[in-house]
């Protein structure tokens, strides 16, 4: 039943390639049964190993941090197929949403080095195409552009996982922690580039940010993540992997916000954030899935909606305002990356806090503060009264916005004083973006940084870093 979850997605997109019929609807159906299992596993509290052949062989494992995952790359691929449905879009793109959801199924499931190896590279593929199916110049070099940083990224992983394999003569997770410290250098650099953190994530903002708005919200609210659950295991097993994926983490939560405080285009903000975002995920290991979940779908939603504004520049927008059927979503999505209580968001970051300890611990509340700073174009945008009826690219949002509220209203902490801090923490960024960094946005940073050459360099970088990082004491 477990394989269902990977081939079930990909068999109905194969049958929706050759019958071209219900193509819209077939997938949706795997979907749906990604989410029943998925939510079996949390309540159940269960956990699934798989494996086949022998010790060289596949390993699957379906555990509470899996289903998270796989939960929210269910709700995604539901929204995102609903979204499209009236757009015009050419039945390839339904296809390759199917192929990618199995695929990132896999890439969750996946508890070997080598077979993660294979399934995000074809999840790397799936991608590609779905960025390039615009076939226009911007769309064909993001895709090219995206399979190439991407493959930099994972022949860095694929050399480590042989040097684990050389040094275990297996490819486990647990081998890593025996490896040689070059290969746990290189398999978490390209982990890093996967999940797009700190330097090796640099070339996240473009990528997301050109695609169009149902690929940008599938790539920042699930794609993202195939890195960051191979990382959030291999923290489980190591002090010393766990501290220098920690700092890491740390330089991307800062990295991300410094970068969104001069974005005025909304998407190239929004991608930056999610920077920023699943940055947090690697902070404290044992609640990273629940934090990734609340963020991807947040991010979803906010990038669905970001697809059918009248303007994508800020100031614009805030000029012409957005008609309220989008706006609303939007701003509860917001909210919710900024930690506002009765939201998923919410309880996610404050189980963070609570995770954390020592040096990490002070840095969480400014952190959490410039989160606050950087969405507070979102949750402040001027909006305008328009029909519900007008347009239905609300309905994918609003979706996922009741995910958000449900899940927190279930998931929250109904404490005074945890609420008093969080709110306080939204009011100080809502406060010093009004005062203090609402002027940024007029400031444009130098686009070097985002060549081709400049993040291949900063990839090769973060990798030295690395080395040097598991080699000291």
């Amino acid at each position: 039943m477990i394989l269902f979850l990977v081939f079930g997605p990909l068999a109905a997109g194969l049958c929706c390639l050759l019958f071209q019929r219900g193509l819209r609807t077939i997938p949706i159906f795997t979907y749906l049964v990604s989410m029943v299992m998925s939510l079996y596993v949390l309540a159940s509290g269960r956990s699934m190993p798989f494996e086949l052949l022998d010790s060289f062989g596949v390993k699957v494992l379906f555990d509470q941090a899996a289903a998270w995952f796989i939960l929210l790359n269910a709700l995604v691929s539901v929204a995102v197929a609903w979204h499209e449905r009236y757009r015009g879009r050419h039945h390839y793109f339904f296809i390759l949403l199917a192929f990618l959801h199995g695929c990132v199924n896999a890439c969750f499931l996946s508890h070997d080095l080598f077979n993660l190896y294979v399934v995000i590279e074809l999840t790397t593929i799936t991608a590609f195409l779905l960025i390039g199916q615009g076939m226009t110049t911007r769309h064909l070099w993001n895709a090219l552009r995206y399979i190439f940083l991407s493959n930099v990224g994972m022949l860095f992983f694929l050399l480590g996982t042989l040097l684990v394999y050389e040094s275990s003569g297996g490819f486990s997770f647990e081998g890593v922690v025996q490896a040689p410290p070059t290969a746990r250098a290189m398999i978490i650099a390209g982990l890093l580039v996967k999940g797009g953190v700190f330097l090796p994530g640099l070339w996240l903002p473009k990528a997301h940010a050109e695609a169009d708005a149902a690929v940008s919200a599938l790539l920042s609210g699930v794609v993202v993540n195939i890195g960051l659950l191979p990382l959030i295991r291999l923290e489980a097993f190591s002090p010393d992997i766990l501290f220098i994926i920690q700092c890491m983490g740390i330089g991307g939560v800062f990295a991300g916000l410094i970068l969104a405080f001069f974005q005025r285009d909304l998407k190239r903000l929004l991608a930056c954030s999610t920077i920023s975002q699943v940055s947090f995920v690697l902070l404290a290991p044992a609640v990273g899935p629940i934090y990734a979940f609340a963020h991807g779908i947040a991010k979803a939603s906010l990038f669905l909606c970001a697809g059918s504004l009248p303007e994508r520049d800020l100031i614009l927008l805030r000029e012409k305002k957005a008609p309220r059927p989008l706006a609303l979503p939007m701003v509860l999505a917001a909210l919710s990356i900024a930690g506002c209580p009765l939201l998923i968001g919410f309880a996610a970051k404050n189980q963070v806090g609570y995770a954390v300890s020592g040096w990490i611990e002070p840095l969480i509340i400014p952190a959490s503060i410039g989160t606050a700073i950087i969405l507070a174009p979102v949750i402040l945008m001027p909006q305008r009264s328009a029909s519900w009826k007008e347009s239905p690219s609300w309905q994918s949002p609003v979706l996922l916005g009741a995910v958000l509220l449900i899940s927190g209203l279930f998931f929250g902490t109904y404490s005074p004083g945890v609420w008093l801090k969080s709110l306080t923490v939204l009011a100080a960024g809502l406060l010093l973006h009004s005062f203090v960094f609402r002027r940024l946005i007029r400031i444009q940073l130098p686009g070097g940084w985002e060549k081709l050459e400049h993040v291949v360099g900063m990839i090769c970088v973060a990798l030295v870093f690395l080395i040097l990082g598991v080699y000291l004491p």
